[in-house]
């Protein structure tokens, strides 16, 4: 499951665009979400979605590949650079008349260097999750008590789209099509057994991160001189800790 997807977003008028793999959709003030194509696509959207699809978004950087060039735009310093290099002048400019970009892609090199004005058009979605599986992805999005679903069977290239009647449909529809759960995500909505699984997950998953943590700390220890008895003692503390909750989550499975 992958959530807080980062996604192109804008407003329009009274609703919000946004695009989440390959598909855009339209979400109104009244928690409703349908999905759109042509020239109902906003076109700052649609400006959006190129650079989104021709660049590499991360947390600290977006970076562009082209051929032995990689160009870099580091969104805390507010800088670009080619390589190593830091370039202080127009980007387009630079690369275009250096050469490392040919003229018939000044677009996409106008593009990269709008990075900083259209930053505001992508946002992480906190109301999204999406699963895959089985040549399927299947995005669920939830919002209050309203569920939507969007699969593409990557093989076929059939999609659907459709508002979920409850949480426990979509759970089963999830696991079905990717063999992945769901419930974790929709915790608070599912009834019934699924409800019950749900803390069982949420159990699971705050066991798997105390045990993430400690071998964190180990790891901290791992160049350490375990000839020391303090380093050699605290050594086997974590590591017996790891082991307790590793049965503890052996437990809930078994």
């Amino acid at each position: 499951m992958m959530t807080n997807i980062l996604s192109p977003f804008v407003k329009v008028e009274e609703s919000f665009q946004f695009y989440v793999n390959g598909r855009v959709f339209e979400m109104n003030n009244t928690n409703e979400i349908k999905e759109i194509e042509g020239n109902t696509i906003n076109s700052e959207l649609k400006n959006a979605i190129i650079a989104f699809e021709s660049f590499e978004f991360s947390n600290e950087t977006i970076k562009w590949f082209n051929g032995p060039s990689k160009f870099v735009y580091n969104l805390k310093e507010n800088t670009f650079s080619n390589n190593d290099s830091v370039i202080e002048n127009s980007f387009s400019n630079h690369v275009l008349n250096s050469g490392a970009v040919r003229y018939n892609e000044a677009p996409k090199a106008q593009l990269f260097e709008s990075l900083p004005a259209i930053l505001e058009n992508f946002v992480n979605l906190d109301f999204a999750a999406t699963f895959e599986g089985n040549s399927n992805i299947v995005n669920v999005f939830k919002l209050e008590e309203n569920i939507f679903v969007a699969r593409l069977n990557t093989e076929n290239r059939i999609s659907n789209f459709f508002k979920a009647d409850n949480a426990n449909q979509v759970v089963d529809y999830v696991n079905e099509k990717t063999g992945q759960s769901a419930i974790s995500f929709l915790s608070e909505l599912v009834e019934g057994q699924s409800a019950e699984l749900a803390k069982v997950e949420e159990n699971i998953s705050k066991y798997e991160s105390m045990i993430a943590f400690l071998k964190d700390q180990r790891g901290l220890l791992a160049e350490a001189d375990k000839s020391v008895e303090e380093i050699k003692a605290a050594d086997n503390l974590i590591s017996g800790e790891i082991t307790v909750w590793e049965n503890k989550i052996a437990e809930i499975r078994a």
